[in-house]
């Protein structure tokens, strides 16, 4: 699996690694360096993910086809 910040696909999710020129998407909070390049997408859901409590989607599970969780969606869920 290449995880360069020159891939063209996510690893986390298999979308788009970026969104324009210059996007380097984000960092996994999963990877110790943060070095594994992951899309704005898939940073988000791993924020949303921490600060509702839930557990993170190891890399082990990668990719994760479902939808990326967001903000309004951890608010939704009460905690």
């Amino acid at each position: 699996m290449d995880e360069s910040p020159t891939a063209s696909l996510c690893p986390r999710c298999r979308g788009p690694l970026s969104e324009f020129e210059g996007d380097l998407g984000a960092g996994s909070c999963l990877a110790l360096a943060r070095d594994v390049r992951i899309c704005r997408g898939c940073g988000v859901d791993e924020a949303v993910r921490d600060a509702a409590g839930l557990a993170p989607v190891p890399p082990g599970e990668w990719p994760v086809l479902e939808e990326h969780l967001t903000w309004n969606d951890a608010m939704n869920t009460g905690r």
